[in-house]
């Protein structure tokens, strides 16, 4: 391969762009020792550097940069990845709004965070300029990269402290892992989300290691993914995401008085009782306008959801046919669709067959309709091989009441959408299109 020039540089690596023999145009990056390290220390931390490269190399997500080659074995140890159009810290230096889609980017983190912790995996040094941009189908996506530091759970690395990340780590880092990367949780990532977030939306200055506290529809968001204590913040990543959505989420139209009731209801510190969800379910089941509906589902959290589900499962099956229907429904902001999928989820996870099989309608529609690959590969996961038989079955007898044209489209969009086979859907399913796409 030939060295057109260095594009980056980091405390264990350096970043060139190279041409290869193909002409194919990449990122390489080279372990390099860019700081002093104890011969015992730099022996485990190139032994790191090969093991992190293989356990990317294992992971395919649209929002993980992907490892396209790697000699593990050469002399410095290298792996190649597609080449960005620019880092978000590029763009937050011309736009710190991403003209207005700094959601889009924010869902797009967290969505590969979810996947990370999923699998106990953790940054540990997550910053704008470990996050690139890439295009493709005319499709804008944000993807984590810089694995160089990332750790799975058992880690070692005691003795690396803060020196070793790159510049500017110090403004995203939990104070927990300053000092030992032993301390890593998925609750140390949200303590850097909470910091980009805040270059995007932020009012005042913020200083490394400690709590962002601030003013504003934000304010809280940002206080509570950066509290000292890890136990107190955010639990995951999407938490974050869905608290963002209460923010951003503007219906439109004239609210009745009930919905401004129950609206109040829904953002007071106590959870509602069993009675005011009956009353709730009745109340969007039976008399609430569009926009009354509109209002109260963008406000009803995945943590209210959690709840209704829990204390009064009823009421949550009448509110979630309610709130598919309405996410079926509906043009959202682009930015806003990963968060309103995991919501629909929640009430997918808690609910009986019939809710469960409008909910999977719902992020179909959602997910094709606003192309939006993270709603639509949640939409395959759920129904996939290992699918509840009776609620495929129950599937099946929807797809035919919607018909050809309404489901067909769907699942072919899907196809060319996301790197999806309907084949790989339950077999019940595969059958039913076989039928019905023809």
């Amino acid at each position: 391969m030939k060295v057109e020039k260095r594009i980056g540089q980091g405390g264990f690596g350096n970043v060139d762009l190279v041409v290869l023999d193909n002409g194919e145009r990449c990122a390489r990056k080279e372990f390099s020792q860019n700081q002093p390290l104890s011969p015992a220390l730099l022996a485990n931390v190139i032994k790191r550097f090969a093991k992190e490269v293989k356990v990317q190399s294992a992971i395919s997500h649209p929002n993980i940069v992907s490892i396209i080659g790697s000699d593990l074995n050469a002399i410095p140890p290298y792996y190649l990845m597609p080449l960005a159009e620019s880092s978000l810290d590029d763009d937050l230096e011309k736009d710190r709004t991403l003209n207005g889609n700094f959601v889009s980017a924010i869902s797009d983190i967290v969505s590969a965070l979810e996947e990370l912790h999923s699998m106990e995996i953790y940054h540990r040094d997550l910053k704008p300029q470990n996050v690139l941009r890439y295009t493709k189908d005319e499709k804008t996506t944000y993807s984590i990269s810089d694995f160089g530091l990332i750790s799975m759970k058992e880690s070692n690395l005691s003795e690396l402290t803060k020196s070793g990340m790159g510049k500017g780590s110090d403004f995203y880092t939990a104070p927990e892992i300053a000092n030992d990367l032993r301390k890593a949780s998925a609750r140390s990532d949200v303590y850097s989300l909470g910091c980009i977030l805040h270059d995007m939306v932020g009012k005042e200055p913020r200083v490394p290691f400690r709590e962002i506290r601030e003013d504003g529809d934000f304010g809280p968001i940002l206080a509570a993914c950066t509290k000292d204590d890890p136990s107190k913040r955010f639990a995951s990543a999407k938490a974050v995401l869905d608290a963002i959505l209460t923010v951003e989420y503007e219906p439109a139209g004239t609210l009745s008085g009930d919905s401004e009731d129950f609206l109040a209801i829904l953002g007071a510190a106590e959870a509602p009782d069993k009675d005011t969800w009956n009353r709730l379910a009745a109340y969007l089941d039976e008399k609430a306008a569009r926009a009354d509906i509109a209002a109260i589902c963008g406000r009803l959290t995945a943590d209210r959801i959690e709840t209704v589900c829990r204390d009064a499962p009823d009421s949550a099956k009448r509110i979630g046919l309610v709130f598919a229907e309405w996410v079926s429904g509906t043009a959202f902001n682009f930015d806003l669709s990963d968060a309103i999928a995991n919501r629909v989820d929640v009430f997918f996870q808690n609910c009986d067959f019939e809710t469960k099989v409008e909910c999977l309608m719902a992020l179909l529609e959602l997910g094709t309709s606003h192309n939006r690959w993270y709603v639509e590969r949640r939409f395959v996961s759920l129904c996939g091989p290992d699918m509840d038989e009776n609620l495929a079955k129950r599937l099946v007898v929807k797809f035919h009441i919607e018909g050809k044209s309404a489901v067909c489209r769907k699942i072919s969009h899907l196809e060319g959408s996301i790197d999806f086979e309907r084949t790989n859907l339950h077999p019940r399913l595969v059958s039913a299109l076989a039928d019905l796409c023809v």
